[in-house]
């Protein structure tokens, strides 16, 4: 026998190949077909490369699209129970998430989404409940990947010994799709295997905040005219309301208190909002950021508060959502130490229900407004924050049916607990505070931190991917006690009558406070107070420049009529009222 064919022979004795038998064909005819059922947007992606010809991007995808299969099925016939578990739960979880994200968003999870989430992780428990149709497709999908991940595989031989050598190549799959984020300044993920996106984007956007370091913002550099300051000011930031859902009109059924007020405020909306996330949009307005340069001026940008307190008045923060905030220092929507330092009297509405913050919120204002001296107030309301039907009592529902009372989430039912919620926490609250608090030296700035979007298919606000517009189209009023204030802000609302946004609130907010208007001028090119020739827009995702100092962008026409049809349905309580 030739010596070549022996050593051939030799070695095929040390390495004898993998037998092959029912159970491991079983286990690896499932584990391709959940995998090709829950990447459906593989081959369209595939597709798409070809089509544009962008073979340099379509060559990694696939190649990282080979490793992250080999890294499956390594994870999936592990010898050792317990890493087979381990990586059995990754993966299920990271298949999971993926599909419930594009389940709701209609879009796939990004690294950005990962960031508004995260920030938004105190309020898991009411997204839970108000999604929770949507968890159970999710919750199959993790079964399944549980269930195929965790079966048992029989292996023998030098292939048991080589799988164990091999448990952490899941790893790979992780890391380069984490480097092509990285590389792409955020994006690059569509389309990659949901069994490692999620875990890579939650590890890049991890080191990426951990690595980040505190900002060092510049102080105030203006000194204001203390003789041209007005008296207290103001700034109530509603949750979650919609401008077209306030309704001005003298006898409506929906907002009948706020329209007794409407005289005494200047109309600015709709507007557009700085964000389309809590977080976000709170973030922008209290740093006041220009348009002009965003991430700059987010990060380096001085607090309203600072203005304020050089200016002389006392500052005052009321957080009528703290309810769920678990951290010691009851902050949100990244306000940190140094921030809440600057505030004099910081309220966090805590141990009433969602249905009381508001009211309690109120009696706050009235109280801070009464004390001697002039006063910044910043207050976030509970407004119409989903579960809507939290946001007031079950006896107040004038709407229906409800989502609670038809226990079917539709966009109808939805509407109705929204209409219920708005009529609860805005309409009624207008009426208190203006009822109660003394106004007669102050001026108000009312407006919402977002919108809502109301298909039981989409996620109501937050989506970094092609936000609806509605989600940015909040309302903007002004009421001033000062009659030539009034005059300043009629002005104003006339020049920005279809172009309002609340990028132009904080340098009128400046101007109050008795800072010169030429000063201001340096830094912004529009104000409540002086117009504006930018289009209106809202920003989504990363504004902090954690991955690009590109803000993402949309911009919103708001003489659009985005008022649903369900909405504008004869609702018995709405006949019943209007008679």
């Amino acid at each position: 026998m030739p010596p070549f064919i022996d050593d051939t022979l030799q070695r095929t004795k040390k390495f004898p190949p993998i037998r092959v038998n029912s159970l491991n064909l079983f286990k690896l005819f499932t584990i391709l077909i959940f995998l090709m059922v829950v990447n459906f947007g593989i081959f369209s992606r595939i597709g798409l490369l070809l089509d544009q010809g962008r073979l340099f991007t379509l060559v990694p995808f696939l190649i990282i699209w080979a490793i992250a299969v080999f890294a499956v099925l390594v994870a999936a016939f592990q010898p050792n129970v317990y890493l087979r578990g381990f990586w059995a739960i990754v993966i299920a979880a990271s298949s999971a998430v993926s599909w419930g994200f594009y389940d709701l968003s209609h879009s796939e999870m990004s690294v950005f989404d990962i960031l508004s989430l995260w920030n938004a992780r105190h309020e898991a428990g009411r997204a839970a409940e108000f999604y929770e149709q949507h968890l159970g497709s999710a919750l199959i999908v993790l079964a399944l990947g549980l269930l195929v991940m965790i079966f048992p595989a029989h292996i023998t031989g030098h292939a048991k010994n080589w799988l164990r050598r091999l448990c952490w190549v899941p790893l790979v799959p992780i890391a380069l799709i984490a480097g092509v984020v990285f590389a792409k300044d955020g994006g690059g993920s569509d389309a990659m295997p949901w069994q490692f996106r999620p875990a890579a984007l939650s590890s890049l956007a991890g080191i990426k905040i951990a690595f980040l370091g505190t900002t060092s913002r510049e102080p105030v550099k203006w000194a204001p005219m203390k003789k041209h300051k007005t008296g207290s000011i103001v700034m109530l930031v509603d949750e979650s309301i919609r401008a077209d859902y306030i309704d001005l009109s003298p006898g409506n059924p929906y907002t009948p208190q706020f329209a007794g007020l409407a005289g005494k405020f200047i109309n600015f909306g709709p507007a557009a909002s700085t964000g389309n996330c809590s977080s976000y949009s709170n973030v922008l307005l209290r740093y006041g950021v220009s348009r002009q340069d965003i991430t700059g001026n987010a990060n380096k940008n001085p607090s309203l508060w600072e203005y304020a307190k050089r200016s002389g008045y006392r500052t005052v923060f009321i957080d009528a959502q703290a309810g769920n905030i678990s951290n010691p220092g009851l902050m949100q929507n990244f306000m940190t130490m140094r921030e809440k330092s600057q505030i004099d009297g910081f309220y966090a509405i805590r141990g009433v229900p969602g249905a009381e913050a508001d009211g309690k919120l109120a009696d706050i204002i009235t109280k801070e407004l009464a004390a001697p001296g002039p006063v910044f107030i910043y207050a976030n309301k509970n407004g119409a924050h989903f579960p809507y039907d939290h946001a007031y009592p079950a006896d107040a529902a004038i709407f229906h049916p409800t989502m609670a009372e038809s226990g079917i989430d539709n966009t109808r039912s939805r509407i109705a607990s929204y209409r219920n919620a708005v009529s609860w926490s805005v309409d009624k609250f207008m009426g208190k505070v203006f009822a109660n608090a003394d106004l007669s030296n102050a001026t108000l700035v009312y407006t919402s931190d977002h919108g809502q979007v109301f298909q039981p298919d989409r996620l109501t606000h937050c989506n970094v991917e092609s936000p609806d517009p509605r989600v940015g189209f909040v309302p903007l009023m002004v009421y001033a006690s000062d009659p030539s204030l009034q005059a300043l802000f009629q002005n104003g609302a006339n020049l920005l009558k279809g172009k309002a946004s609340q990028f132009q609130i904080a340098p009128a907010l400046l101007q109050l406070m008795g800072y010169r208007p030429e000063d201001i001028a340096t830094a912004y090119d529009e104000s409540l107070l002086t117009g504006s020739e930018r289009i209106p827009a809202f920003t989504s995702g990363d504004v902090f420049g954690l991955f690009s100092s590109g803000v993402r962008s949309t911009p919103i026409d708001l003489s659009v009529d985005y008022l649903e049809p369900e909405a504008r349905e004869a609702n018995p309580a709405v006949v019943a009222a209007k008679k």
